[in-house]
């Protein structure tokens, strides 16, 4: 087996019919312990004479890390948006088709049958004030969810590398 700091790749004569001029011989047993180390989370590097080492990965910069920390925002709101309400004594759905449902029956200007279904699937006599107090908490829940957000992004923006390693959205 041969290795190329060059191109970074492994090289096998029996595959490969012409090897890059800088490669080195490696020993089979050097190249199983250097993809260990690689699935492991070490890189690959050549050493000053390019031979293959294990080193451990530059730290990410700030820049990653905030950008790290803003991707998990999105998964963290909709979690929350579609995590539930708890309304009048009682536990709601929140999901999308949740949401969509109440907004059609307040369109429609009618609770079907006057009942509503809650949480628990149990069903519950609802009037249309009452689906719209319901609806009305919706709204506010969302709202503080995206001030939420909003105020998670800020803070990400002024965190050190200590603290986003450490982040995890949240109240």
């Amino acid at each position: 087996m041969y290795y190329s700091a060059e191109t970074g790749g492994f090289y096998d004569p029996a595959i490969h019919e012409a090897l890059p001029s800088d490669a080195v011989a490696i020993s089979a047993a050097d190249h199983a312990a250097l993809l260990a180390g690689n699935a492991a989370g070490l890189q690959i590097v050549a050493d000053q004479h390019g031979y293959p080492v294990l080193v451990a990965p530059p730290a990410p910069t700030l820049d990653a890390l905030r950008a790290q920390a803003r991707a998990a925002l999105p998964a963290w709101e909709s979690a929350e948006r579609a995590a539930g309400i708890d309304h009048a004594g009682r536990r709601w759905l929140t999901t999308p088709a949740a949401l969509q449902d109440i907004r059609d029956a307040l369109l429609a200007g009618l609770v079907p049958g006057g009942v509503w279904v809650d949480a628990a699937r149990e069903v519950v006599p609802m009037t249309l004030t009452e689906l719209q107090a319901l609806w009305g908490a919706c709204v506010t829940r969302g709202a503080a969810i995206y001030q939420r957000r909003l105020a998670l992004e800020a803070q990400v923006a002024g965190m050190g590398a200590a603290q986003l390693n450490g982040f995890a959205p949240g109240w």
